[in-house]
């Protein structure tokens, strides 16, 4: 069958990988395709193509096909599934056994009061309704994740302690109303295949399902938890990378943190390592109607779209003579699932084309990996990226796979064609304008100003009464980022990208084109379409649904560069939060994990996996004495979803939250707070270093020496060119990271051609915004930047602090470390962090801290991009100025400048 596979193919498929690898900077993508040769007697199944893909910059060791093991995630629990249908093909269980049977003590709590439900409508034991088919079609009303065996927990717990914890758990929702994904209810059914074979997980699923597959270098154990070997006939583990919106970067490499390979406790839904030659003998399984670990009825039962209360048993299922159909209609079946997925009994069932797919995705710090089967096409593919949750990217390269292969398959006997009457030519068409479309991608340019100004601003959905809804999906903003990027922002933040115009419809259509979203159509603009004509632009639908608010959108305050720059009555300011919940806002941190708390649009937000920000609603407050717990709820559609988060504070000051049931502590990053306990910031050395550091400074050869330089350094007095420009020099104090003070004076100055733009940035705002600017640093000597990067740890050199052996634009005078205060009372005006702050929320893309904060840190780098500044990416005080030819270095000291 490799013939199958032309050069033209293959070249595609190369280049659209290779594509993604570059334009995501994604360090390594695995790729398997397994088909199945149907003109065969035995249909045998061939691996028609398998690689490894990887970055020319990938700075950890390149994985290989047979002894490298990548971390599979929730595609682990396919194999729990298996396990539990060839327990019922034994007799050893039904589905429809209640958990209780083999776990007796099982008694997790009804569902807590919420806006949407009491506690009082539910009938008693409620947990006694849930089946062993509930936990696997992810109908059991369980949370997300076990409050033991999670990726947040220190420690991680064995699979027993995880279950005996779950009895401190609520149910979300009464048992069979709704799909509600849940890691904990698959690491349960995982158990009671211990309860059930007398043996541990894992040794059941080596015994019974690897090994008859020959994945003999598959695991679900604890095992090979290491990246490099000096025997490259030793299996270990793929590096995973992570990544954060605050990278500040797409396309350095450097900036990813290796994963950690955490062994979890909850292993039955997330903990198989394998290596790519392995799981193409999965996917064969599922090509060869489960031969050979499950009887075919059953195999039938585990693919065919289920309702959420109890299984469609195999003798009932009317198959006719096509086993793998696609039925539109149990979609229904399924409230909250997206698109048009509906689930068998655990694997997601989709459509492609009227071919039915089987498939599991799976995230796990580091990886993120797609696994699916078309069983009566006979094409089964995986992909595995090991970057954080580029799932997106993993699913669309399986479906292009998919577009260039399906046309050597698709057949006239098949269902899509005796059954829909669908010609086959029409399939092949349709199969082939996918295609067409996924290649256009490739060529997908940057949004144009003149466009962006058309589509900017908030898009919503319909109004359905008066009353707020609680969704997560109410609305999208498109909008544009200081580096001058556009995305769109709901859950996740996608970059966005305009297709070329189509030659046949003129229609041109704006897409994601991220790493968590690529390839999903936003927006369609027909040809010639006039924007100008408003009745018209109402007709323009975001994702065919959203509207946009144009008034809304023409009256605020955005990243670009203005002609002229906007007066205050021209911008609606966002009101600051409520008072009473500011205290909220932070961090809380897990184990490799934080969950951050923000505000926006006027709802308290929650940040959960570094990526994914959904809103909470106020539920309820209880105050005993000093200490206080208020209690908020996650919307219908957040990943976890209905879930309640609660705060226990003391005196007004948060300890902890708890995401039903798991505990994450808060964090207080003030460095005010931190040099009030005389505590350096992490990263940086002891006071006693840096004071060393300073002293030595003085006498450290200047790299830079021009005798014309000095002369002529055309530095000015800052302080000598408006009277309302105010000064707080950080580094002639303590108060600042080294904890010492570095300036012998308490002196700005600035190169003369920037101090000019400094200027007209002040005295727009003075005169716009009643607020002008602060200076903390501007021009600094390089023995002082030699000292800094004496006081910090290597990784934060060329961070937070500039090379020594490059020389800053500090030491250039073109450099500056300012904010803003009110020129009402002289206060300074609160930022999402402070000055000299060595952390995530001192990068520009930190999108953390309030709304107002962040509306004020928009208006200051607005003011600088708007006269000539350029805004440094990983702290928000500082702008370097935009010169056609480099200043050069100076180390004049402040009593030196004339």
């Amino acid at each position: 069958m490799t013939e199958i596979l032309s050069k033209e193919i293959l070249k595609d498929i190369n280049e659209f990988i290779e594509f993604q690898i570059k334009d995501k900077s994604i360090p390594c993508i695995s790729v398997s395709v397994v088909a199945r040769d149907d003109s065969s007697k035995k249909k045998e199944c061939h691996n028609l193509f398998k690689k490894i893909f990887h970055h020319k910059d990938i700075k950890t060791p390149i994985p290989t096909l047979d002894k490298t093991l990548f971390r599979v995630a929730s595609v682990s629990k396919l194999f729990t599934y298996v396990a539990i249908l060839q327990l019922v093909d034994k007799g050893l269980l039904s589905l429809e056994d209640p958990v209780t049977k083999y776990i007796p003590d099982f008694h997790p709590k009804n569902p807590q009061s919420t806006t949407y439900s009491n506690e009082k409508d539910f009938e008693p034991d409620l947990y006694k309704k849930i089946t062993v088919f509930n936990l696997i079609r992810h109908t059991s009303g369980l949370i997300r994740e076990p409050i033991e065996g999670n990726y947040f927990n220190e420690i991680q717990s064995d699979l027993i302690t995880l279950v005996k914890t779950m009895n401190e758990s609520s149910l979300v929702s009464e048992p069979w109303t709704e799909h509600k994904y849940s890691n904990a209810a698959v690491a349960i059914a995982g158990y009671i295949v211990e309860v059930v074979s007398g043996e541990t997980f894992p040794d059941y699923v080596e015994k019974n399902i690897l090994k008859p597959l020959g994945m003999l270098n598959s695991t679900f154990k604890n095992e090979y938890a290491f990246t490099e070997v000096k025997d490259e006939n030793q299996l270990r583990t793929a590096t995973g990378h992570m990544w954060r919106y605050w990278d500040e970067t797409t396309t350095d490499l450097s900036v990813y943190k290796e994963a950690p390979l955490t062994y979890f406790g909850m292993f039955p839904a997330a903990g198989l390592a394998t290596t790519v030659d392995d799981i193409s003998k999965f996917l064969q399984f599922f090509l060869q109607d489960g031969k050979p670990l499950l009887k075919y009825d059953t195999f039938v039962q585990f693919l065919t779209q289920q309702p959420l209360k109890a299984p469609i048993k195999p003798e009932n299922i009317d198959t006719l003579e096509f086993p793998y159909v696609y039925n539109e209609n149990a979609v229904a079946q399924t409230p909250t699932s997206i698109g048009t997925s509906s689930y068998g009994l655990g694997v997601e069932i989709t459509n492609f084309f009227g071919y039915q797919i089987a498939r599991h995705g799976g995230a796990v710090n580091g990886f993120a990996t797609d696994f699916r089967v078309l069983p009566e096409l006979g094409l089964g593919i995986f992909t595995c990226s090991t970057l954080d949750v580029c799932n997106a990217v993993s699913q669309q390269i399986s479906e292009y796979i998919t577009c260039q292969l399906a046309s050597c398959f698709v057949k006239e006997t098949h269902s899509l064609v005796s059954l829909n009457k669908v010609s086959v030519n029409r399939t092949l068409e349709l199969i082939e304008n996918r295609k067409q479309f996924l290649n256009s991608t490739l060529l997908a340019t940057e949004i144009p100003d003149s466009l962006y100004d058309n589509i900017s601003g908030y898009w919503y959905l319909p109004s359905e009464g008066e009353e707020e809804t609680f969704n997560d999906n109410d609305y999208v903003q498109i909008m544009k980022s200081y580096n001058g990027m556009v995305y769109s922002k709901d859950v996740v933040l996608s970059k966005l990208a305009l297709l070329p115009i189509d030659k046949n419809t003129g229609e041109q259509l704006i897409i994601t084109a991220d790493r968590m979203s690529c390839g999903q159509v936003m927006l369609k603009i027909p040809k010639h379409f006039n924007f100008d004509d408003k009745e018209e632009a109402k007709k323009l639908k975001l994702k065919e649904k959203y509207t946009r608010d144009s008034q809304e959108a023409q009256h605020s305050l955005i990243y670009c560069k203005y002609k002229p720059l906007p007066l205050k009555s021209e911008i609606t300011i966002q009101p600051p939060l409520t008072e009473e919940f500011k205290d909220l806002i932070g961090f809380y941190l897990a184990r490799d994990h934080m969950a951050m708390i923000f505000e926006e649009n006027g709802h308290l937000n929650f940040n959960i996996e570094w990526l994914f920000n959904y809103k909470m609603k106020f539920l309820s407050a209880v105050q005993q004495g000093d200490t206080s717990i208020v209690h908020f709820l996650l919307s219908p559609t957040a990943m976890y979803n209905n879930e309640i988060i609660s705060f226990h504070m003391k005196n007004g000051v948060p300890l902890f939250l708890s995401l039903s049931g798991i505990r994450f502590k808060f964090q207080s990053m003030s460095t005010q707070q931190q040099q009030q306990q005389q505590q350096q910031q992490p990263g940086v050395y002891p006071k006693d270093i840096c004071s060393k550091a300073l002293t030595e400074s003085f006498n450290t050869p200047f790299p830079f020496e021009d005798e014309n330089a000095r002369i002529n350094h055309n530095l000015v007095d800052l302080s000598s060119i408006s009277p309302t420009l105010k000064f707080d020099i950080k580094y002639a104090t303590t108060d600042n990271f080294t904890g010492i003070q570095l300036y012998k004076q308490a002196k700005a100055f600035l190169n003369k051609d920037a101090a000019k733009c400094l200027l007209s940035a002040h005295n727009w705002l003075v005169e716009n915004w009643n607020v002008g600017i602060i200076v903390f640093d501007s021009y600094r000597p390089w023995n002082i930047t030699w000292t800094m990067a004496e006081s910090v740890i290597p990784e934060f050199r060329g961070l937070y602090v500039a090379s020594p052996t490059k020389g800053s634009v500090h030491n250039r005078g073109g450099a500056l470390d300012i904010s803003l205060y009110d020129l009402s009372n002289g206060k300074i005006i609160e930022m999402v962090g402070d000055f000299d702050e060595l952390s995530i929320r001192s990068h520009r893309s930190y999108f953390g801290g309030s709304e107002l904060q962040r509306w004020y840190r928009k208006l200051l780098t607005i003011a600088l991009i708007n006269n000539n500044f350029r805004p440094y990416e990983q702290e928000w005080w500082h702008f370097d100025i935009i010169v056609d030819k480099p200043l050069p270095v100076l180390n004049l000291q402040f009593d030196q400048i004339n």
